[in-house]
């Protein structure tokens, strides 16, 4: 079994004092370019020593894990919000998307820092088949605009024309796919909060949402988007219930959506959370096929670990519901989904990779993948 990892890494300190400086007119694009490469190799090492086997750039270049990849296509511009996004007892940075023109994807920054990043695995001898790229999955863009964003959320150019809207946005991950491909990556994963969302009951009466039609309509969305993906691609779905700062947007067991999202979406693996009660049992997992299912069995959000006994036993009752030839491990989330970082120390993020390597060799010794 190889040990995976959901995407982002908290930032270094140099890295963020880089920023600032590059804010302030201090240091130029390219300065910051190298910062940012000197600490994506570090890393690497860090990671590939750690016995991770599918390898990142653990967003590093990134502000947020979601909105930078928007603000790359075509039409979708920046914008400062009045409000930030609402978490449980906080409030995010008020940043967002506003569309203004036609969706579209044309030399897509992050196929550029994905070259980069393929360079420096070279540079270090690692094999890039390891390397992997998240980004916001195709009906996270629809969340953010109908729901997430707020019912007034600006898309004029479209008006009432979803279906144009929908294709648009289709068109525009189809060409990233393939410009993906084409550089030599074979592993997409998409990150999305939008199912973790529809768990919540609250959330759903909230915003006045009827959780079995948007399951539909977005499963059924992304797997339009996932034909159009390269066969030589694994592709991966991580379902979040939110990460900022350690905080959470939304809880309930998957079993609202499992029968629809796992049933049906056609990915190659489902990164779900299932680290404390507020992840629901793991009954929703007799629902996947054949795919893998990477159980996010250890939190990202704060210092404290279970054991391993506790972590094994976790992984155990999982394989009540599904092959454990299907199973992998990983953290829940990642460790630092917006450039703030989860309030975890840095030692802490490389004490839990350790803990479930730890667990893997463990259960792989015990004969449980056999």
């Amino acid at each position: 079994m190889k040990l995976d990892q959901v995407g982002s890494f908290l930032r270094p300190k140099i890295l963020k004092e880089a920023r600032e400086n590059f804010a302030l007119g201090k240091i130029d694009e390219e300065q910051l370019r190298s910062i940012e490469d000197s600490c994506i190799r570090d890393l690497l090492e860090e990671c590939d020593k750690a016995g991770i086997y599918y390898l990142s750039d653990g967003e590093l270049r990134r502000s947020w894990w979601h909105l930078d990849f928007y603000w790359g296509f075509g039409g979708i511009k920046k914008i400062k919000k009045e409000k930030g996004y609402i978490f449980k007892g906080i409030e995010t940075r008020a940043e967002g998307i506003e569309i203004e023109s036609k969706i579209e994807c044309n030399n897509h920054p992050f196929l550029k820092d994905f070259e980069r990043l393929m360079q420096i695995a070279k540079g270090l001898k690692i094999d890039t088949n390891r390397l992997k790229l998240t980004i916001p999955s195709p009906s996270m863009l629809l969340y953010m605009l109908f729901i997430r964003g707020g019912k007034n959320t600006e898309f004029n150019y479209y008006g009432k024309d979803f279906t144009k809207l929908k294709n648009d946005i289709l068109n525009a991950y189809e060409n990233f796919y393939k410009e993906f491909a084409a550089l030599g990556g074979v592993y997409l994963q998409l990150d999305d909060t939008s199912f973790g969302s529809l768990c919540d009951y609250e959330f759903c009466a909230l915003n006045e949402i009827n959780a079995d039609d948007i399951c539909e309509e977005y499963v059924d969305f992304l797997n339009e988007s996932l034909k159009t993906m390269p066969k030589n691609i694994m592709s991966a779905i991580h379902i979040c219930r939110g990460n900022y700062r350690s905080r959470y947007v939304a809880s309930g067991g998957y079993m609202k959506v499992a029968k629809k999202l796992f049933g049906e979406l056609r990915v190659d693996k489902f990164f779900l959370e299932f680290d404390d009660e507020r992840a629901g049992d793991f009954e929703p997992l007799k629902y996947i096929n054949d795919q893998i299912a990477v159980l996010g069995i250890l939190t990202s959000k704060t210092n404290e670990s279970p054991s391993v006994e506790e972590l094994k036993a976790r992984v155990k009752i999982a394989a009540q519901f599904l092959s454990p030839k299907q199973i992998e491990i990983s953290t829940q989330c990642g460790f630092s989904s917006t450039e703030e970082g989860n309030e975890i120390f840095t030692h802490s993020q490389w004490e839990k990779i350790k803990l479930l390597k730890q667990v893997l060799s463990e259960l792989e010794n015990e004969g449980f993948f056999s």
